[in-house]
């Protein structure tokens, strides 16, 4: 399937609220990880009981290679495979192999970092494992870094890392590399504060080198829900499959926790959880915006920040090209 028809299909559906998306997820992601080096602020991970629903664990070689024979026969649209959920994906020895193993799919790997491990031997170890997209959640000065990751000293060393990273990507087109500015989180101007962080870095960089700013999410109620005027219908369900370590699935990337499991990719494939009960009743759910009764969904901000530029067209579309 090609992406315009994929995308055709996903909108259709998700117009429609059909709970039988005529269309396979768009967007697939597995965890490396649930274990972090971090406790960031703005971050399930600093809650004292976040260990208290999963156990902690790596993805196997064997479990990752089960994952990619299962999207190779969806064939989809998007050609995209990211390295997320919940932990730090560079504490997996096996990340660049991951990376090698996404790129002789024909499919392009994505993870996110606090770069604090993606010391210049792991950056060498990628370089050669194939292309990827990286990105990094940075701030424009030791203050603000250090208050919202919690961890004192650590700004050096997640600087000199990005610096040396940012060099390799220089010369090496095949790494894609997004600073992300969340000095805002603790306060700073938003736009001074990414001003201020991308002189930290040379200028007139390659275009695979990017600088933006986040938009913070409440994490399934991790953080003060900002509710809007009105409701509006979560996608996550008609585009993206997300999947732990350990193989279950969850509804979006932002459930770390796994509190919703809609199942599980070592026990039945990838179109017969897309299509079953599990994942038919949450779009119902939503659909009747009654989720008191889903873990996941219950407390999440989402549907109800119809102010953020998350909903704008121009954003949605464009967000589903970049993936």
């Amino acid at each position: 399937m090609n992406r315009p028809a994929h995308i055709s299909l996903l909108a259709a559906s998700y117009k429609l609220k059909l709970l039988r998306p005529l269309n396979p997820p768009f967007q697939f992601s597995i965890e490396p990880t649930n274990v972090c080096n971090f406790k960031c602020v703005f971050c399930p991970q600093s809650g004292f009981d976040h260990r208290s629903n999963r156990k902690r664990g790596y993805l196997t070689l064997e479990n990752m290679r089960s994952f990619l024979s299962q999207i190779r026969e969806i064939r989809p649209g998007n050609r995209n495979v990211s390295l997320t959920l919940d932990g730090e994906p560079t504490l997996n020895n096996d990340l660049p192999e991951f990376i090698r193993m996404i790129n002789a799919e024909g499919l392009m790997p994505r993870f996110s970092s606090n770069a604090r491990m993606l010391t210049p031997d792991l950056i060498e170890r990628l370089a050669v494992s194939g292309r990827f997209l990286v990105s990094v959640d940075f701030a424009d000065k030791a203050a603000s870094f250090e208050n919202i990751r919690g961890r004192e000293g650590d700004f050096g060393i997640v600087l000199g890392n990005l610096r040396h990273l940012v060099e390799v990507a220089g010369k090496n087109r095949k790494i894609q590399i997004e600073i992300v500015n969340i000095s805002h989180f603790s306060g700073a101007d938003p736009d001074q504060s990414l001003s201020d962080m991308q002189t930290l870095f040379p200028k007139n960089l390659p275009e695979n080198i990017a600088f933006r700013s986040r938009e913070f999410h409440n994490f399934c109620g991790h953080l003060e829900k900002r509710p809007g005027a009105a409701y509006k219908l979560c996608p996550y369900p008609w585009t993206s499959f997300n999947v732990t370590w350990e193989g279950d699935v969850v509804p979006c990337c932002r459930d770390t926790q796994a509190k919703t499991v809609l199942g599980n990719v070592l026990n039945d494939s990838i179109m017969d959880i897309w299509h079953g009960e599990k994942y038919q009743s949450l779009r119902n759910a939503l659909i009747k915006k009654d989720t008191d009764h889903i873990e996941a969904c219950k407390h999440c901000d989402l549907p109800w920040s119809s102010g953020s530029k998350r909903w704008g067209l121009k954003y949605m579309f464009s967000s589903l090209i970049r993936r």
